[in-house]
């Protein structure tokens, strides 16, 4: 640490950089003595030395600091002004009686400053002398500011001012109504209920809106009241207030005349810009399930920007879905614009009800495309038996790889291999993948012996996506005891991706048994490296203890990725018995298979890898000394 006389000298230096390294110093050694120095240099306009200044005067701390500062309050120099003011903010906390001075200061513009630093000091003491600035100082601005500190403070002591001051002038009626909220006080809320009627539009609406997100009931009787003589902006943020307060779910149980007067308002509130009224409205309305109210959401709805207002149109169509189901959804769906058709689907799609399933399939037929797509996902979801001939039309009449999938998915569901052999299998072979695929899917999906018979026999067929697609199949039927020695005949075809899917299916299951395992590391010595690496991916998912001595063989593997895979799988072991052959790896001239094997040996011996990993903080290869250090501080720090 230096000493003061050296500190002194860098502060008093003309060099910017040594005045900075002398605030730090001088800030960390607590110096009293620089603090003359450091308020006199906090005017050089240098960010870095006004930083280091700013740090060094809340490491010095105490009354000295704060004798020194409030000079500066009065500075036209903004920075400095504010630097002081931060400061002051923090170090000050312990000190309000000191403080209080500036609130009788002749100066407004100092009074403003001290309610400010006053409202950070985090102290109850400062309650009343905030208090009475709020109650009692001349100038509107001081107790504007008397009541944000107050707020910010939210001491439930100030409820008592706050309440009296809502009488003030409006601008501080605002910071005053703020404050209320965060004090939380149950006193406040018969005060802004009594100021509610001598307010300007303007701040009542302030009022309202602070009622409701202070959640006391009580104010819910005279709010509903206020709302059968008010209009506008006001009456929609008192509709927001009364929901906020008595919740949606509960406005139903208030008196006949009540609810009337509140849905009208409500009604009236959909067309309000205020996005969180409008949002409290639909709330309140969906509990009515009348269908004015449904069709007026919905309009709302269909003119929302889905990229700008994704979140509240999916809130918005549960919401509408929870009122139920009307005619005027099938009106959409045969008359409507493309969006209100696909926003109509989307609102059937979270409806339980028969109607809205038949209103779909009545009207599919003459749907634009994706409109149809749609409908078929929603359909292919929740129908059952009875709509088999609806989907077989699907099959027979659309060309659309969206929709076939659906309905595929839908025979999938069945279960009914009659309907899958006769329905679904031609489809096994259609020009699109994607179809291909869903069409498998369904049909694995029903455990049939036919359907197991025409996969074997499509396993002899000269086509190789025929082959692969049986032997992937054949993976559903891994449980029968005699699917074994058919997925065998696969493990030896000619093409290297049969063998791959063959291998898959093999390990497919919770458990290997001894004649599977057997099986697989017979393609450990593969010529085709895809093959190896899917052996490697099985065995390594496999905790049979007999696997690890297959995954050893393959550390021996003539291709690196081979190699790599099955360190990563020797590392999910967590066997510290096969470090040492880990650490053969740690020679390989991959450094992929060098990083990998380092990775697998902390994870399975902890401290114990640490010698395996010391000698290659010297290793040719930049990253693979890099990820050594690392391993090493982990070890080092008990992170392993």
């Amino acid at each position: 640490m230096m000493e003061e006389q050296e500190i002194l000298e860098l502060l008093n230096s003309d060099n910017a950089d040594d005045v900075r390294s002398g605030a730090y110093e001088a800030g960390d050694a607590g110096l009293l003595k620089a603090l003359p120095v450091l308020v006199e240099k906090l005017s050089i306009p240098n960010p870095g030395v006004q930083e280091a200044i700013d740090h060094a005067l809340r490491r010095i701390g105490g009354r000295p600091v704060i004798f020194a500062l409030v000079p500066l309050l009065r500075s036209e120099d903004a920075p400095v002004r504010n630097i002081s003011m931060d400061v002051l903010r923090e170090v000050g906390r312990n000190e309000v009686g000191l403080l209080s001075e500036l609130l009788n200061d002749t100066d407004p513009d100092i009074r403003i400053f001290g309610a400010d630093i006053l409202g950070s000091a985090g102290s109850a003491l400062a309650v009343p002398l905030l208090a009475h600035s709020l109650l009692y100082d001349p100038e509107v601005n001081v107790r504007y500011q008397a009541a944000v500190s107050l707020g910010n403070l939210a001491y439930p002591e100030a409820a008592d001012a706050l309440n009296k001051a809502l009488h003030d002038d409006e601008w501080v009626c605002f910071a005053v109504i703020e404050a209320l909220v965060k004090v939380r006080a149950e006193s406040s809320v018969g005060a802004l209920l009594m100021a509610l009627d001598k307010s300007s539009d303007l701040v009542a609406a302030n009022i309202v809106e602070a009622l409701g997100e202070m959640g006391y009931i009580k104010a819910a009787p005279v709010l509903i009241k206020r709302l059968r003589r008010s209009s506008g902006p006001l009456a929609g943020r008192i509709v927001r207030a009364i929901v906020q307060l008595v919740g949606a779910k509960s406005l139903s149980l208030l008196d006949k005349e009540a609810y009337s007067t509140l849905l009208d308002h409500m009604f009236t509130a959909l067309e309000d810009e205020d996005p969180y009224i409008q949002d409290a409205a639909i709330s309140g309305l969906a509990t009515a399930r009348e269908e004015k109210y449904f069709i007026a959401v919905f309009s709302l709805l269909r003119d929302l920007d889905p990229d700008k207002d994704h979140e509240r149109m999916r809130w918005m169509v549960e919401t509408l879905a929870g009122m139920g189901y009307y005619d005027f959804l099938e009106e959409r769906l045969s008359n409507g614009e493309d969006k209100d058709r696909l926003l109509a689907v989307d609102i059937i799609s979270y409806v339980n009800d028969p109607r809205a399933a038949a209103a779909l399939k009545r009207h599919f037929w003459g749907q634009p495309r994706d409109v149809q797509r749609a409908c078929l996902d929603v359909l292919a979801a929740g129908s059952g038996p009875e709509d088999v001939d609806f989907f077989a039309g699907v099959l027979e009449k659309s060309h659309d790889g969206n929709m076939l999938r659906s309905a595929l998915f839908f025979f999938g569901k069945t279960g009914n291999a009659a309907l899958i052999s006769d329905k679904v299998w031609p489809f096994l072979f259609h020009r699109y993948q994607d179809v291909q695929e869903s069409a498998l899917a369904a049909v694995m999906a029903v455990h049939d012996p036919d359907l197991r018979a025409r996969f074997i026999s499509m396993t002899q067929e000269q086509d190789e996506l025929s082959r692969e697609m049986a032997y992937y199949a054949l993976r559903a039927y891994i449980d029968d005891s005699d699917i074994i020695p058919y997925l065998a005949v696969g493990l030896n075809d000619e093409s290297p991706a049969v063998r791959r899917i063959a291998v898959e299916s093999m390990g497919a299951g919770v458990s290997l048994s001894e004649e599977r395992l057997n099986y697989l590391a017979c393609r450990l010595n593969d010529e085709d490296k895809d093959v190896r690496l899917a052996v490697i991916d099985v065995l390594g998912h496999c905790r049979e203890e007999e696997v690890g001595s297959y995954l050893l063989r393959g550390l021996q593997d003539p291709d690196p990725w081979v190699r790599a895979r099955c360190v990563e799988s020797l590392g999910r072991r967590q066997d510290r018995e096969l470090l040492s052959e880990m650490a053969a790896l740690l020679q390989d001239g991959h450094p992929m298979v060098v990083l990998k094997a380092m990775e697998a040996m902390v994870e399975s011996g902890g401290e114990a890898a640490f010698k395996y990993l010391l000698p290659l903080m010297e290793h040719p290869d930049a990253e693979v000394q890099a990820a050594a250090e690392e391993h090493i501080a982990k070890i080092r720090s008990g992170g392993v």
